[in-house]
């Protein structure tokens, strides 16, 4: 994986750091109590590429006369066809306006073997709060959430950026602080859905979505 990263310089505030962990906390045993499932809408982000149409042939024959006359000849406009794109799939991802613990976007397709150049921009004018997005292996949403919640409790969970060691992670970003954002690229797995979430302690139950693969 090649990550390249943009951020803009921002301090930790203890003060929502400290909520931030209780907020979590109690996202996560409201989750656990009621065993809620959101089931989250879709969008399409793949982009697709429209080549331009080839120009009409055109054709100019020479009228015979009486001094010597080039023979007829037959010229077709060349139009270049625009460089090919098709192959990378571009992807922003940031906190949902309307609740900052999801994503704004859950999800979105792509196909098998693409670049998906993906920036996730950790920018909400209202309730700032560290996040990260880690994708994981089709039909892990489960074992993701699990580990997010044992990582909680590693001594050294924060210095990791809170993502969990485990097989099951394809890709990630790091812990991004409030208005900071980082690019990674990647390139797209075989066909299914992989579940990607935030693994920031109590995060994933509700901030979490789809990377569709056809």
């Amino acid at each position: 994986m090649n990550a390249e990263t943009k951020s803009t310089p921002s301090s930790q505030n203890g003060f929502w750091f400290l909520a931030n962990i209780g907020l979590g906390g109690f996202f996560a045993i409201f989750a656990l109590y009621w065993g809620a499932n959101l089931v989250l809408g879709g969008i399409k982000a793949s982009q697709k590429l429209r080549a331009p149409a080839p120009a009409p042939v055109q054709a100019e024959t020479a009228a015979p006369a009486p001094a010597a006359t080039p023979a007829a000849k037959t010229e077709a406009a060349a139009t270049p066809a625009a460089p090919s794109t098709a192959g990378v799939t571009e992807v922003t991802i940031k906190p949902d306006l309307g609740n900052p613990l999801m994503y704004d976007t859950k999800t979105f397709t792509v196909k098998t073997g693409q670049t998906v150049k993906l920036t996730f921009n950790n920018t909400h004018p209202a309730v700032p709060q560290p996040h990260n997005w880690v994708l994981g292996k089709v039909g892990t949403k489960d074992k993701l959430l699990a580990a997010a919640m044992a990582v909680m409790t590693d001594p050294r969970g924060l210095e990791k950026g809170y993502i969990p060691e485990s097989p099951d992670v394809l890709q990630h970003t790091k812990l991004l602080q409030p208005n900071t954002s980082e690019t990674i690229e990647f390139v797209a797995p075989a066909s299914g859905d992989y579940p990607y979430i935030c693994t920031f302690p109590g995060h994933g139950i509700m901030m979490n979505g789809v990377m569709k693969v056809e």
